[in-house]
């Protein structure tokens, strides 16, 4: 432990469930890692929607306690090690995964949760490659997956894994790739960053818009993350055969599945988390390795959307709760 570590640092504290001004930047100890731990400098935090879901009080598979620290994802230094930790090192750049404590000067993780940061990638660029990046690979390649030649419908596709699994599918073989996406600004990003068409998700009728872009035909794969009737518009627009991933419930609205809707066309709906395929060391190394090398090879670009400071984390969730942000959000602690 350094000197640094000894004194006070600032992070961002709920004690209550609410909105964005439930966040307060306070100073608390560093925490200690315990046995199986490491204590991380925190470089940047990525900021994610299920920040916003926890922050509420909806829905999230873990408690929280109060008072909570925000972030669960975050990248640094490590600076030190709790007891029994092997295989990683002072002075070593990780990604990390953690139930909470990122938006802060510094985060403990568990050893497992760690993830090496690939030779030659800026790590807060590749924050958005942890969860984003993996999210896309993970349902392009094995909950979907995509096939060559498929026409494949990406929700938020002005979002951070929107942005990616756009340019993704393509790698992957996609024939045709229809962004949603609720401004103009997003749209056009979208489609700069590969998408063939882009409608208007803020529109009643945007499913006809999709429909009408495919000739009729409907399409292959839906990568779903709103809910609601979106999702049964979107099981609605499904060619025979075709799968609908969902991954998210954004719109807080459940989604609502009969399932006799899919019997004639052979048609298939798929619940996808990316917690289980992080507990596959292979998979995440591997994958991220891959995302790397597109990267370095200009095969595919990762889009920042901003990168706000602890005392502007209540503007920044305000921004991403009503759509006005796009790409991968970043928190700098220092």
């Amino acid at each position: 432990m350094n000197d640094a570590t000894q004194g006070p640092m600032r992070a961002v504290r709920i004690h209550r469930h609410g909105g964005p001004e439930v966040m307060t930047v306070e100073k608390v100890p560093v925490p200690r890692p315990a046995p199986g731990q490491v204590l991380v400098e925190v470089a940047a935090a990525g900021v994610n929607y299920a920040d916003a879901i926890r922050r509420l009080g909806e829905y999230y598979p873990q408690p929280t306690v109060f008072p909570f620290t925000m972030g669960g994802e975050f990248t640094g230094k490590i600076v030190a090690r709790g007891e029994g930790v092997t295989g990683h090192k002072e002075g070593d750049t990780v990604f990390a995964l953690h139930n909470g404590g990122g938006y802060a000067e510094y985060a403990v993780a568990e050893q497992g949760a760690l993830i090496p940061v690939p030779d030659g990638l800026d790590p807060v660029v590749g924050l958005a490659l942890v969860i984003q990046g993996l999210t896309a690979v993970a349902i392009l390649k094995d909950a979907g997956p995509v096939r060559p030649g498929d026409t494949v419908l990406v929700q938020a596709g002005g979002g951070g894994v929107g942005l990616l699994a756009v340019q993704l599918a393509k790698m992957y073989g996609a024939g045709r790739v229809i962004a949603m996406a609720s401004t103009a600004e997003k749209r056009a990003t979208a489609l700069d960053h590969g998408a063939d068409v882009a409608v208007d998700s803020s529109s009643d009728g945007w499913a006809a818009e999709a429909r009408e872009a495919t000739g009729g035909k409907g399409v292959d794969l839906v990568l779903e993350m709103t809910g609601g009737s979106v999702f049964t518009q979107s099981v609605d627009l499904l060619t025979d055969f075709g799968t609908v991933v969902v991954y998210g419930v954004a719109g807080r609205e459940p989604p609502i599945l009969a399932v006799e809707q899919l019997i004639p066309r052979n048609i298939s709906v798929r619940a996808f988390n990316l917690h289980p395929y992080l507990m596959r060391p292979d998979f995440t190394a591997e994958t991220l390795c891959e995302l790397a090398d597109h990267v370095a090879e200009g095969r595919l670009r990762v889009a920042l959307g901003g990168r706000f400071t602890l005392e502007t984390a209540q503007e920044m969730h305000r921004s991403m709760e009503a759509r006005q942000t796009h790409g991968k959000l970043v928190v700098i602690p220092r």
